[in-house]
């Protein structure tokens, strides 16, 4: 963890200004609406043995609240759009919860004792959706590590009061062709960057095959990637079946729905809605 000498709200703002340098300014809103004509169902990844419930509402989960340090790393704005579909019929879901949690530009997840990064929680936090599906997080490019390519985890869970009734996981994949350039022009990944022993090709999560549509998960799950050498900006929309007809995407799990008896977890009292704002990226 290095504390960067821009403030947060520099990095935010000097960011937030790249959606128009980079000529992105329409890409979350052309995504999301892709996704709201989207019938194709997301699929299901597995949790992974990594997510802590921290119940850290925030969209900036660059900051680690242990010492207020900066988290080191290419600053990604990733917005997530969620879509629900009812009898083909797909529109926005809000008052979902959407946690995200990743591995750091070293390729190490806070509050692991196995990595020795206990009482740490940078690069974990959730937002709970809009009324148009929508919620944005600013973080960082991630890191690789042993055994994995480059990818992002996702949760998303509804409640009715504080019991969950729903609990959907999943993983976003990253562009190989992005993520080289990234590795191999900006530090700390180009420390790292030649010991890289597992890509997208390789990766066991990537190359499940989607049971709904015959194809490969993670080309389904890559994120809209535009990347240069000082910042990212990715979005995606998730497509989900609530009915407890069927799984979403049915990759080599159950499906999300609690009712259904999944093993996935997602029990106790939702997460509360104190906490900063999302901050603004269009």
């Amino acid at each position: 963890m290095i504390k960067m000498k821009e403030t947060r709200r520099e990095l935010i703002l000097r960011t937030t200004g790249a959606l128009t340098l980079l000529g992105l300014g329409g890409l979350f809103k052309a995504d999301m609406a892709e996704a709201a004509t989207s019938v194709v169902l997301t699929p299901q990844e597995e949790e992974g043995p990594f997510f802590v419930d921290e119940k850290l509402n925030r969209s900036d989960i660059l900051v680690d609240p242990f010492d207020n340090s900066i988290t080191e790393g290419l600053p990604l704005m990733l917005g997530i759009t969620i879509s629900q579909s009812v009898n083909g019929i797909v529109s926005p879901l809000p008052n979902a919860y959407v946690d995200i949690w990743q591995a750091n530009a070293y390729g190490v997840y806070s509050d692991e004792a196995s990595q020795n990064s206990t009482g740490r929680k940078y690069l974990r936090g959730y937002q709970v959706t809009d009324a148009h599906g929508n919620v944005h997080f600013l973080t960082v490019y991630p890191g690789w590590y042993n055994g994995r390519t480059v990818h992002i985890h996702c949760r998303v869970r509804l409640y009715s009061g504080s019991t969950a009734t729903y609990s959907f996981e999943t993983q976003f994949f990253f562009d190989e062709a992005i993520t080289s350039q990234v590795y191999n022009s900006v530090a700390p990944y180009t420390a790292r960057a030649a010991q890289r022993d597992t890509t997208n090709s390789s990766d066991s999560l990537y190359n499940l095959t989607d049971c709904t549509t015959g194809t490969l998960s993670g080309n389904e799950l890559t994120l809209v990637l535009n990347a240069n050498t000082t910042r990212a900006v990715a979005s995606y929309g998730l497509v989900l079946d609530l009915s407890a007809a069927g799984p979403d995407g049915c990759v080599g799990v159950t499906d999300g729905g609690i009712n259904e008896g999944s093993t996935q977890g997602g029990g106790g009292a939702p997460p509360t809605r104190g906490g900063p704002p999302p901050f603004s990226l269009i």
